[in-house]
């Protein structure tokens, strides 16, 4: 029996007609990225020569309060969006860090953006926990920090899992090298396991790691490439200062710094994160350092197709540390006025 399709075509043509050309079909509109997945945000290109550019996740800390309105604040006074926000789980206990840390995601559930969460391994002074999360005492903690991400629908953020270690301050620090990295998978695969959306980060410390710690090199703690999407760094003014552009590049290319750590990230097929940096008057530069923006901008340019995301450090603490910018009347905060206006000038474009 003749199809239906060739009765219909047969008939046009008795009529002297021919069968009109199909419409093309419209292109599908590409779907616009999740501001607040960082998985989409940080696929997106970027081109070398300009940051944060149209893609660049730049950001910032909350500071005085690790809030929405504290990043927006400081967005707003430099003159553009942060794409980005970082921020810390309390570290008072491993409830406190994991299951009960719902205020942090709370506390940005307005932003519209990516959410950096730093998170250590052990709490404040629980160096000898190290070995017990290392053989998996505390997995179900881990798991529960999984699903309340996911509950928040903040799956898709990046966490800086055990951050710092070459640090003499941290709990977590590499004491014991293998230890450290056993803990850091223990917890990275239980993270996983309830939220797959996560991107692991692993920042050091730049420009020293002490002999006692990770062996005296940073990368001897590194976890492996199996628990690791993104390889960063904390990068200050100090211990080194940079008094100089020369001084400045001599010691991003010396081992912990900026441009040797880059080159472990490319070595590793991972992209790059600067989680924290600033200025730091209160350290061996003794003064503000308006040329350190400067650079630490260049240097976010030429690197931008590799660059996940970095975030200026606000703080005010004593003579600790005083890294914040843009804020002229808090009387605990130096001014740092040169590098509030280099800064405002180059990430408001």
């Amino acid at each position: 029996m003749p199809s239906r399709r060739w009765m219909v075509a047969a008939l046009l043509l008795v009529a002297g007609c021919t069968p009109a050309a199909e419409a093309p079909q419209a292109a599908e509109t590409p779907a616009r990225p999740d501001p607040r997945s960082a998985r989409e945000m940080i696929a997106l290109p970027r081109e070398a020569g300009a940051w944060p550019g149209v893609n660049g996740l730049s950001g910032v800390n909350g500071f005085p309060l690790l809030d929405t309105a504290s990043v927006t604040d400081f967005c707003t006074d430099r003159g553009r969006p942060c794409g980005m926000a970082q921020t810390y789980t309390d570290r008072t206990d491993y409830e406190s860090m994991t299951r009960g840390s719902a205020w942090v995601f709370e506390s940005f559930a307005g932003f519209d953006g990516v959410l950096v969460i730093s998170q250590s391994l052990v709490p404040d002074k629980g160096e000898a926990l190290v070995k017990d999360c290392a053989a998996g005492v505390y997995d179900q903690h881990w798991r529960d920090f999984g699903t309340l991400m996911t509950q928040h629908g903040r799956g898709a953020s990046v966490v800086r899992l055990g951050w710092e270690m070459n640090e003499s301050s941290m709990a977590w620090r590499g004491l014991d090298a293998t230890a450290y990295i056993d803990c850091y998978r223990r917890a990275a695969t239980a993270i996983r396991a309830t939220n797959p959306l996560v991107l692991l980060d692993w920042t050091i410390n730049a420009h020293n790691t002490p002999a006692d710690l990770c062996g005296g090199l940073s990368t001897n703690c590194y976890p492996g490439d199996e628990y690791v999407d993104v390889i960063g760094v904390d990068n200050y003014d100090h211990h080194p200062w940079s008094p100089t552009e020369a001084d400045f590049d001599r010691t991003a290319a010396a081992p912990e710094g900026l441009d040797w750590l880059f080159a472990f990230a490319r070595a590793h097929g991972k992209p790059f994160s600067v989680g924290e940096w600033g200025v730091m008057p209160t350290g061996d530069a003794g003064k503000d350092n308006p040329d350190f923006v400067r650079w630490m901008h260049a240097w976010f340019a030429e690197h931008a197709p590799y660059l996940a995301y970095e975030a200026w450090f606000q703080r005010c603490d004593g003579t600790v540390s005083q890294s914040a910018i843009l804020r002229p009347d808090d009387p605990d905060c130096l001014p740092n006025t040169g590098s509030s206006e280099v800064y405002r000038e180059l990430f408001s474009r």
